[in-house]
């Protein structure tokens, strides 16, 4: 009961699925200047989640360019997955968007 919200629950029914292999991405929102001390941080929940039903997790993506102090979403170097910032950054959300699911379908994920 780590957010003490209905995530927590979800949290839970989502690693008991069974997704061996299947790929997924997960995208946060968040506020870089008033929350900047834990930019993003439910990407890492919800990738840790996922990772733990089998997924094959892709979509990491580069902080640079970012303006924050501190997430739990960065591992390695890398966020473990897209955040974005509509607070701050609108007008960089349509490019890193554009950008990521390009990414995506080049580590596997099936464009429509």
């Amino acid at each position: 009961m780590r957010s003490m919200t209905d995530w927590d629950d979800k949290l839970d029914d989502i690693r008991e699925l069974n997704l061996d292999g299947k790929p997924v991405a997960v995208f946060g929102l968040g506020d870089s200047c008033g929350y900047g001390e834990y930019f993003c941080d439910a990407i890492e929940e919800l990738h840790d989640a996922f990772a733990a039903a089998g997924a094959n997790m892709i979509g990491y993506t580069s902080p640079e360019g970012y303006d924050f102090t501190d997430s739990k979403a960065l591992r390695e170097g890398k966020f473990l997955g897209l955040p974005l910032d509509a607070t701050n950054e609108d007008d960089l959300t349509e490019g890193r968007v554009k950008k990521w699911t390009e990414q995506l379908v080049t580590e596997g994920m099936k464009s429509a």
